[in-house]
């Protein structure tokens, strides 16, 4: 016997349908890159006090593949890293206009070594295109990021380390230690995600 369906059950039966088109497969992590597969749980918030002195929220930038990078600038592989990764940054924001952001959070004692860091060569006063924000005191938002890829806390933390989140907020990846982010495996996964 047939049975009609009722107007809730047909809501459930369209919102079941497009969680599940928009959940689709992720693309693979490029493992030979060093890109690692993240339990694919919503990131944990930024609320950080950025350069230019405004808040870095990544609740702001909902809708874009974001590519979050722990850094600092006493630390030898994040400096030597980080002009291929902010070219990186700038082809694909120029590709995909506002669907991808940069975010350098640094875990320095303040904004002083940011700021003479950027401002030497070859940087020459811009961290364009990063967003570029601090993570002080305790570094609460660089262990959470940590502990969430993992799920679960490691007994170290080292830098440089990197976060791929999803347009729809998801920690979907990240990248432990230095990379070449010059190299094409990096930007087709980025790619992937952001179309």
């Amino acid at each position: 016997m047939a049975v009609a369906p009722t107007p809730r059950s047909i809501v459930l039966a369209v919102l079941l349908a497009a969680a599940c088109r928009r959940a689709g497969p992720l693309p693979q992590p490029a493992a030979d890159f060093g890109i690692e597969a993240a339990p694919g749980e919503d990131a944990p918030a930024i609320e950080l006090a950025g350069l230019d002195g405004a808040r870095v929220s990544l609740q702001s930038l909902r809708g874009q593949v974001v590519f979050v990078n722990f850094w600092a600038t006493w630390c030898p592989p994040c400096r030597e890293e980080m002009p291929g990764m902010m070219a990186l940054g700038r082809e694909l924001a120029a590709r995909h206009p506002g669907r991808f952001k940069m975010l350098a959070v640094s875990v320095d004692d303040g904004w002083d070594p940011v700021r003479s860091f950027f401002s030497g060569p070859p940087y020459q006063g811009s961290a364009d295109p990063l967003l570029v924000a601090l993570d002080v005191s305790d570094q609460t938002t660089t262990i959470a990021y940590y502990c969430a890829a993992r799920a679960g806390c490691p007994g170290e933390y080292k830098f440089p380390e990197s976060y791929i989140v999803d347009r729809h907020g998801k920690l979907v990846a990240y990248v432990v230690g230095p990379r070449d982010w010059s190299d094409p495996r990096a930007r087709a996964y980025l790619e992937q995600l952001i179309e």
